[in-house]
């Protein structure tokens, strides 16, 4: 199991290694989603820590955070699958 840590909202969780975080992250969190698809940008958040533990960028999710100039830790909650280990999130 992989544990995820949401700063915000001062909450943790666990989830299968080889989630995606979107259901859980709308469960267990107050982070904003608007298309769930990676084209909106709604759900653009930071990786404070296990970023090594989160899958590569989906190409839609490179398209939209180079249109953003996101930092290179900013990625879209809707697209985040997580690996295994720990994640912290903040947006």
């Amino acid at each position: 199991m992989a544990k995820i840590t949401v700063k915000n909202d001062d909450v943790s969780f666990e989830v299968p290694d080889g989630s995606a975080l979107k259901n859980s992250l709308q469960t267990n969190s107050s982070l904003m989603f608007g298309c769930g698809q990676g084209k909106c940008g709604i759900c653009i958040c930071s990786l404070t820590r296990g970023a090594e533990n989160i899958a590569p960028k989906t190409q839609d999710e490179i398209n939209l955070l180079s249109k953003r100039n996101a930092n290179p830790n900013q990625r879209l909650g809707c697209q985040l699958r997580v690996i295994k280990g720990e994640v912290g999130i903040e947006y």
